[in-house]
């Protein structure tokens, strides 16, 4: 066969178009869960934590299934990409859990609280690193999270026992 025989050009066809079609797929793939897409762009170029101090949390926002927000005193924010999905988390808007040494880590669990005829501890669900990130990205995943369900973000609340009084900061 020579450089420009039928087969060899035949070849180097099916060689091109198989390539296009894995691209396509795999944009395809990332374009079937956009909230994934996004998420797959959102790169953690950063060095997480592996616990937070229970009384500095402020507030916590649940994205999904596996991604909560914890605002912190300060204007600080973490990600935790909980280590599995969390079934029916977002769904119950809510959870709960227990520190010890008034700290929450990554080998620490997290209880959906579900409202089936009053209030009870659900599924546990493990906790994974803490990522630092900035009011303005936090800011894009709530916004990437409620722009993919079509619905609005339940308000969550955190009633903590053990925050400090801000007032009272120096």
């Amino acid at each position: 066969m020579t450089a420009n025989s039928p087969h060899t050009l035949l070849a180097a066809a099916l060689v091109t178009i198989g390539s296009l079609s894995g691209a396509l797929a795999q944009d395809e793939a990332d374009t079937a869960d956009p909230v994934a897409a996004a998420a797959a762009d959102f790169s953690f170029d950063r060095e997480g934590r592996s616990c937070v101090r229970t009384r500095a949390i402020r507030s916590t926002d649940i994205l999904d299934d596996r991604r909560i927000l914890f605002e912190m005193r300060g204007g600080e924010y973490y990600l935790n990409n909980l280590a599995y999905e969390c079934r029916g988390l977002r769904r119950a808007g809510s959870f709960s859990y227990q520190s010890t040494g008034g700290r929450l880590c990554n080998v620490d669990s997290i209880r959906v609280i579900e409202r089936v005829g009053g209030l009870r501890a659900g599924i546990g669900c493990g906790l994974d690193t803490f990522y630092p990130i900035t009011a303005e990205e936090a800011e894009f995943l709530r916004a990437e999270a409620d722009r993919w369900r079509g619905r609005p973000r339940p308000e969550i609340r955190v009633e903590n026992p053990d925050a400090e009084d801000e007032a009272n900061d120096p």
